[in-house]
């Protein structure tokens, strides 16, 4: 029973990572109606702007929900693309806040996969295939 909680545990941690960082990315993406005198609609564009990368996870963890391994590829991905985007060879405070939590939730997605991999050895005893001397 301990063995099956603690599994179980260890498969849902990666999920609620990723719905963790998506929650934290939305919530700064409030920071564009804050401090600024600029209208309405241009706030709009920059709040919608700003809640992209949240989308993307969003996106990521809906399409990865069942399949452990495109969610590993997709946060890989995801990680990369900011790191690109962000020039972050350039800037590498944005790259430990943007990029590592991407690359840590692919490798949690992957440790998912390993995990829930079953053992490839099955109980019954290896068959011989019929031979001449066994008859």
């Amino acid at each position: 029973m301990e063995h099956f909680r603690f599994t179980t545990i260890l498969l849902w941690i990666p999920r609620v990572m990723a719905m963790a960082w998506a929650v934290l990315l939305a919530t700064l993406a409030v920071a564009a109606f804050l401090g600024e005198d600029a209208e309405y609609l241009q706030m709009s564009r920059t709040f919608v702007t700003h809640l992209v990368p949240s989308l993307c996870v969003l996106a990521i963890l809906c399409v990865g929900w069942r399949r452990d391994g495109l969610a590993a590829l997709g946060f890989s991905a995801l990680g990369l693309a900011y790191f690109i985007a962000l020039s972050g060879w350039r800037n590498p405070p944005v790259v430990a806040f943007l990029c590592v939590p991407s690359l840590g939730l692919s490798l949690a997605f992957f440790a998912r996969m390993q995990l829930r991999r079953e053992p490839r050895q099955s109980d019954e005893p290896a068959r011989k295939p019929p031979g001449k001397g066994d008859r």
